[in-house]
């Protein structure tokens, strides 16, 4: 058996493995269902990964290093010069584009999203570790640019956008036939390009607002208690 084979092996079943837990749901996976999709015996799986969760783990590994390395790239050659754009639009599509889009495996970036939902549904706990420890250091480094680009808002009010910017990403991707369904068909999630666009625009925008003065929300509760009282 050459070198390359154990190798291709592994990569096999992290493939076949990220795709059942992505369509299939993490609970309802085997170990033995994964073997018998990619046509290898148990064995190899456990001299591989080991368990279950260890396969989780690896996938989880190997997708966000490569993000994770695109992003800080392209957040290092973010700058204010000639012919680009506002260094926030800059920041946002640096840490956007990576997961958007990988180098001749798109499909592979919205399954791992949509891997990544299922697992915060499934196992709130696992999901809050390995996204503690795969990507809260990178997202760091975001958060701490975009508050370089935002300087009227303050650290709480960037993590609530940051925490916003995360919940459309989230969505986007790894549910991308709701915007189909509302636009009859006019918005294209499967265009990367163009919902990239969008996002950025959505995002800088929301970056740029005031910071939030709740007392102007309708139904806040003091404008509430105003209201009851002189009623």
């Amino acid at each position: 058996m050459s070198e390359s084979q154990p190798a291709a092996t592994a990569d096999r079943i992290l493939d076949v493995a990220e795709e059942m837990f992505a369509e299939q749901g993490y609970r309802a996976v085997s170990v033995r269902s994964i073997t018998r999709a990619c046509d290898a015996n148990i064995a190899a799986v456990h001299y591989h990964f080991g368990s279950k969760q260890i396969l989780l783990e690896e996938i989880f590994a190997r997708r966000s290093g490569a993000i994770n390395v695109a992003r800080l790239k392209l957040l290092d050659d973010c700058a204010e010069r000639p012919g680009r754009g506002p260094v926030l639009e800059q920041v946002l599509e640096a840490y956007l584009r990576p997961s958007f889009a990988q180098p001749s495996d798109d499909e592979g970036a919205r399954r791992f999203m949509r891997l990544r939902s299922v697992v915060a549904h499934e196992q709130a706990d696992l999901s809050k570790n390995l996204i503690a420890k795969h990507f809260n250091a990178t997202s760091q480094r975001f958060i701490a640019a975009i508050a370089a680009a935002t300087p009227h808002l303050s650290a709480n009010d960037v993590y609530w956008r940051f925490h916003f910017l995360l919940g459309a990403h989230y969505y986007t991707l790894s549910n991308p036939g709701r915007i189909q369904a509302l636009s009859g068909g006019q918005c294209d999630p499967a265009d990367l390009e163009a919902a990239l666009a969008e996002m950025v625009a959505f995002a800088a925008a929301g970056f740029r607002a005031p910071p939030c003065d709740r007392s102007q929300l309708s139904f806040a509760p003091d404008a509430t208690q105003s209201a009851h009282q002189s009623a």
